[in-house]
């Protein structure tokens, strides 16, 4: 494939990720009620009537408690799954990396009706709670979680734990002292993603909670539903920004400690990269 060719593949990919963002955003600050071209004009009102609209402000509350307890539970979670799958000899590895796996393909409509009859069967008084919303919440994280901890537990020497075991370490010392810090980076994007899928979860959120204390992804749904003004897609808007801003500061402070450094990559060997490569 040519340099052109490989330029244009990559500029209509870019258009059709940004494009719907961009809409969304645009349609944020326009005076148009219904935008169906170039706006007319340019206002901040529909940005003030989201962040003043009380149901977003009770979801936005709800909806960080349900990911930071669900990314908590799920990071822990998956680290000691994902050690234990890719670290340690475990009957039937290949059908619990499945089994893992697995949530990703059913359908998060039915995951959500599942965690309905089972709240309203057994445990009722988990439904409509922050803990009951965050405990289904964990379902659709681990998968994402053992994934990302596990690519990165399988780049690593192991020999550097095992040493640390022949030298006196206990298991868990070998682990928090030898292989968690080798992981951070995998560790850090882990949490990141599960926070943000926690916070953007819609499918199954609206099955588990009241429409008078839901997450805002539903509350945006719900107001969509009575209203279609330019109201959700501030919100949205705001989401997105949120979103770029949180990953982005997390991007950069990971790379100011040196997370996202290649292993064994010094200051040192870097001229000789650079020599390497063709003129």
């Amino acid at each position: 494939m040519s340099v052109w060719l490989r330029r244009i593949f990559l500029f209509v990919v870019a258009v059709f990720i940004l494009a719907p963002l961009v809409v969304v955003l645009v349609a944020s600050v326009s005076t148009d009620e219904v935008l169906s071209g170039l706006p007319s004009g340019f206002t901040m009102h529909w940005l003030a009537e989201a962040l003043s609209y009380p149901q977003f402000q009770v979801g936005f509350q709800y909806s960080v408690q349900v990911a930071a307890i669900a990314t908590a539970c799920s990071v822990v979670l998956g680290t000691a799954a994902a050690y234990a799958l890719y670290r340690l000899e475990v009957p039937g590895t290949r059908l619990l990396r499945t089994l893992f796996i697995a949530p990703l393909s059913m359908p998060r409509v039915v995951s959500g009706f599942c965690f309905f009859v089972l709240f309203a069967s057994l445990v009722p008084a988990a439904y409509g709670t922050v803990g009951g919303v965050a405990f289904a919440h964990v379902l659709i994280l681990l998968p994402f979680v053992v994934s990302l901890v596990g690519a990165g537990l399988a780049t690593l020497d192991s020999s550097l734990e095992e040493a640390a075991r022949d030298l006196g370490a206990s298991a868990f010392t070998a682990f928090r002292r030898v292989t968690l810090p080798q992981i951070r980076a995998s560790l850090l994007i882990a949490t990141v993603f599960a926070f943000l899928t926690s916070f953007d979860e819609v499918d199954l959120s609206v099955f588990l909670m009241p429409a008078d204390t839901t997450t805002l992804p539903v509350a945006i749904f719900l107001r969509l539903q009575q209203n279609q003004d330019p109201t959700t897609s501030a919100v949205s808007s705001l989401m997105i920004v949120g979103s770029l801003l949180l990953t982005g500061l997390v991007a950069l402070a990971g790379r100011k400690a040196g997370l996202f450094a290649a292993p064994g990559s010094t200051a040192a060997n870097q001229p000789e990269r650079k020599e390497e490569q063709p003129a």
